[in-house]
């Protein structure tokens, strides 16, 4: 087959790992692409314009590609799969309705409420004064979060009444998030312990990856702003075969049953952020319609089967084993950020990197060629990620590399995984 990979980031490049290993690939190629991936991947980078509808079918048509994949969640959003469907072209990702499940969460909320699926109570508001009265009537801990894409950033968690007022001056005020900020979602505080999983869907059925564990903050002991996360590692010993059961019966099943009977079968990848309590029950924090980023980069070290396959599989309405080929390891990534990040941060910054070893990977994330050198061009630059049978030594592998291969004007979080070792 030959196949488009949609994207740019640390998801992307692991992506692409995975499906260079499949024996159904002919050819793959990559667009926009980062400075990491082989100049035989890349595509021009005025090839196509994701945000026009012919201007996609015109490339995919040309190109006479068989199979496409979407790594980020705008294009998705904006409907790229039904584009392609029309033309009778198969694409790794759900619909433009289902995509509003991380495209708006005010929409997402109320599929959650009719569906039964557990969550945080909520109210959505338009405006910044009776949002403000809202918080005021509420109190703190609360968390603010803006309605639309936001690139992982527009979720305020509010420990006090000052940090929620400036959240919502932020977005209302200053508009920092343009129209994704047009409603914010205000809800309840949820005490517990974080994680991700990850279900392939054909619209009926769907298997699940190992849950991981994602880092948000930007500094060690969570501290700092919220990221698109600074690293991962999973499986995540919080969700126990007990735990990734309720995920399954609560969460994930009613939400596919749900939308297959309103009519939009869920064909894809589908994102459960979740709060596991101190009785191991699960609540939905939000949902993506991608695979995440980093959790993707320890999750593709870890899987054995043909994501190729996989995926294919979801399109065609065929996903028909029982469970995925998992390694019995555990991998971590550890993001390296530019100096700055979440916020301003400096750029081009030259990445001189060693060859990695201990079956470690680094996965190019906000990067660029430029006359034969490779230079940072986003806030999250690196993502190094390495397997091991046990989490530690994975830990320990991505910090060695990063030890070795020091590189100015970056920084990463030392307390990766802390917490679960």
């Amino acid at each position: 087959m030959k196949v488009l990979l949609i994207g740019s980031g640390g998801r992307e490049a692991a992506l692409a790992y995975r499906l260079r290993k499949s024996p159904l690939l002919k050819e793959l190629n990559v667009f926009p692409g980062n400075g990491g991936f082989p100049d035989s991947e890349l595509l021009p980078k005025n090839a196509m314009d994701l945000k026009k509808k012919d201007s996609v079918l015109e490339f995919v048509k040309k190109n006479a590609y068989d199979f496409v994949v979407v790594g980020p969640e705008d294009p998705l959003v904006d409907g790229i799969t039904d584009w392609l469907s029309e033309a009778g072209i198969p694409c790794f990702g759900p619909s433009a309705y289902c995509a509003q499940l991380e495209g708006s969460k005010d929409f997402a909320k109320n599929l959650m409420k009719e569906f039964g699926v557990p969550t945080a109570r909520s109210m959505t508001f338009s405006d910044y004064d009776s949002s403000l009265a809202y918080i005021e009537k509420e109190g703190v801990p609360i968390v603010v979060k803006a309605d639309g894409l936001a690139a992982g950033k527009g979720v305020t968690v509010c420990m006090d009444e000052s940090s929620a007022k400036n959240a919502l001056k932020e977005i209302f005020l200053d508009g920092k998030f343009g129209k994704s900020g047009a409603r914010v979602v205000i809800e309840e505080f949820m005490e517990g312990e974080e994680a991700s999983i990850f279900a392939l869907s054909d619209g009926e059925r769907f298997l699940m990856f190992p849950a991981a564990q994602d880092h948000k903050r930007a500094f060690d002991g969570d501290r700092g702003p919220n990221t698109g996360g600074m690293g991962a590692y999973a499986p995540a010993p919080i969700v126990t075969p007990e735990v990734q059961k309720k995920v399954a019966d609560t969460v994930f099943s009613p939400m596919l049953k749900g939308m297959r009977e309103k009519g939009h079968p869920y064909k894809g990848l589908l994102y459960a952020g979740l709060m596991i309590d101190t009785k191991g029950n699960p609540r939905v924090v939000e949902f993506n319609v991608r695979f995440g980023d980093p959790e993707t980069q320890a999750l593709m070290l870890l899987l054995e089967d043909d994501l190729l396959q996989l995926m294919k599989d979801c399109v065609d309405g065929k996903l028909t084993r029982t469970e995925l080929k998992i390694q019995k390891a555990f991998a971590t990534v550890v993001v390296l950020a530019a100096d700055g990040y979440p916020d301003s941060y400096k750029k081009n910054i030259e990445l001189r990197l060693g060859k990695p070893k201990n079956g470690t990977e680094v996965f190019h994330a906000g990067t660029k060629l430029e006359n034969g050198k490779v230079l940072s061009s986003g806030g999250r630059v690196l993502g190094i990620t390495s397997i091991a049978e046990d989490l530690k030594t994975s830990v320990d592998h991505s910090y060695a590399y990063l030890k070795e291969n020091p590189i100015p004007d970056t920084f990463y979080r030392k307390d990766i995984a802390g917490r679960a070792i």
